[in-house]
C-alpha cells in the first residue's frame, strides 16, 4: 500500500507532465520552426527552406491509428539563396505557383518505429498525389511539443522539373524534406 507521501509525489510528477494525452490537437506555422528541403544541382547539394506552412496534428500515443497530420505549404516560399534558381523553381517546369499556389500532406494513423512514429501519407505538389512517407519524433516541453522529423521524395514523381530539367543529369530525383517544429495545443495557438 502506497504512503501518503508517495501518493503525493505520484500526483506532483503528473502534473508537471505536459499534456498530451487523448484528442489533443496541436499545431505550428513558420511562426514555430522550419520545413528544410536539400536536393542536388550539378552533383552539388543546395539547401532552401519554405517561408510559410501550416501543421496540424492529431494525436493519442495510446491510439496512434487514429492520429492525423495536416501540412499546408504555400509554394512561393521556397527559398535557396539564390534569387535565379529561385526564379526557376517557382517557374511553370518547376512548382508552378501561379497555377499551384499549394501542396498539402495529409496522413492518417501512424505506426511506431523505435522512438519514433511512421506517417505513412500522401503529398500533393503541382497537382499531383504520391505517397511519401515521413517519420517524426515528439518530445513534449513545458506546454508545447517539439516535433521533428522528415522524409525523402522523388521531384520527378510529381512533375516537378519539365523540359530539359524532366532528367536528372542536373538536378537530381531525391530531395530530402526535414522539419523542427514547435507546436501548441489547438485551443492556446487560438489565443491571443
Amino acid at each position: 500500500m502506497a504512503t501518503p507521501m508517495t501518493l503525493r509525489a505520484i500526483v506532483a510528477l503528473l502534473t508537471m507532465l505536459p499534456a498530451v494525452a487523448a484528442a489533443d490537437v496541436w499545431q505550428a506555422d513558420q511562426n514555430a520552426g522550419t520545413l528544410r528541403f536539400v536536393a542536388t544541382q550539378a552533383g552539388a547539394r543546395f539547401a532552401g527552406h519554405f517561408g510559410e506552412f501550416k501543421v496540424r496534428l492529431d494525436f493519442d500515443p495510446n491510439a496512434p491509428a487514429q492520429g492525423r497530420l495536416e501540412v499546408t505549404i504555400a509554394a512561393a516560399s521556397a527559398d535557396t539563396a539564390d534569387a535565379e534558381r529561385d526564379e526557376v523553381l517557382h517557374g511553370r517546369d518547376f512548382f508552378w505557383v501561379s497555377r499551384f499556389p499549394e501542396a498539402q500532406y495529409r496522413a492518417e494513423g501512424f505506426q511506431r518505429d523505435g522512438d519514433g512514429w511512421i506517417a505513412s501519407g500522401t503529398l500533393t505538389l503541382r497537382g499531383v498525389t504520391q505517397p511519401v512517407a515521413v517519420r517524426f519524433e515528439l518530445e513534449p516541453k513545458l506546454r508545447r511539443l517539439a516535433m521533428k522529423g522528415g522524409g525523402t521524395l522523388r521531384r520527378l514523381e510529381f512533375g516537378v522539373g519539365q523540359g530539359d530539367w524532366a532528367e536528372t543529369t542536373w538536378i537530381g530525383d531525391p530531395v530530402d524534406v526535414a522539419f523542427d517544429l514547435s507546436l501548441r495545443q489547438e485551443a492556446a495557438a487560438a489565443s491571443p
